[in-house]
């Protein structure tokens, strides 16, 4: 899938999504500070309504603009739009357990940049990620997890030796390095560094708090 990807974004002219819908205006600093300002929403419990209408629903199927891209885990407890209090057509996400970034993610999230626009990319993990909780255990204590799920922990395990010896709590700090591990690997993607470089894209490592609320951004 990724190899496929690169070949579509490789053509010259570059293709694009069939959307004829104008792509977002934000800058990459100021997409950050959108989903950091729709966090502190979240966190008041700002009543604001989310636009899920049925007349955004219908202006929709023309396209989409996205002003971000999130990738996250799949853990139910930590749903990106909800957390930065977006509505529909705002937020591009890849969802996976343990918020990794493998072949298909890096994909979804190239197709995000290229053909949708998005000048911002978030790598969020969160407090208790029950993968992350996994990893440790099979490095820590030599815990089986079945064959099927293995594949799943391996990149999390590179963060959990990486962990190993910082003070504090192992589990969370995996998942501080987890987040950080896969926001370098994409800021190393050729095209993506090239973007920086240009300025025309960022890309952060977050982590979400699962007791306040709170979206932190962690240093790379």
């Amino acid at each position: 899938a990724c190899l496929g990807c690169a070949g579509l974004f490789a053509a010259t002219p570059r293709a694009r999504a069939n959307n004829p819908v104008a792509r977002t205006t934000l800058s990459p600093d100021d997409a950050i500070q959108r989903l950091l300002d729709g966090n502190r929403r979240f966190i008041a419990d700002d009543p604001s309504p989310i636009d899920i209408s049925r007349s955004r629903r219908e202006r929709l199927i023309a396209g989409q603009a996205p002003f971000a891209t999130i990738i996250c885990c799949a853990d139910s407890r930590a749903a990106p739009e909800t957390l930065v209090h977006a509505g529909l057509g705002e937020i591009f996400v890849a969802r996976v357990a343990g918020n990794t970034i493998p072949p298909v993610d890096l994909a979804t999230v190239a197709y995000g940049v290229e053909a949708l626009g998005t000048p911002a990319i978030m790598v969020l993990g969160h407090e208790a990620c029950g993968a992350v909780t996994a990893a440790v255990e099979v490095v820590t204590r030599g815990a089986v997890v079945p064959p099927i799920m293995q594949p799943m922990l391996g990149p999390i395990i590179f963060a959990v030796n990486a962990a190993r010896n910082q003070p504090g709590d192992l589990i969370d700090n995996t998942v501080r390095e987890n987040a950080r591990a896969g926001a370098r690997s994409l800021i190393r993607q050729p095209d993506f560094a090239e973007k920086i470089s240009a300025g025309t894209l960022k890309v952060v490592a977050a982590r979400y708090d699962l007791h306040e609320g709170k979206i932190e951004l962690l240093d790379l």
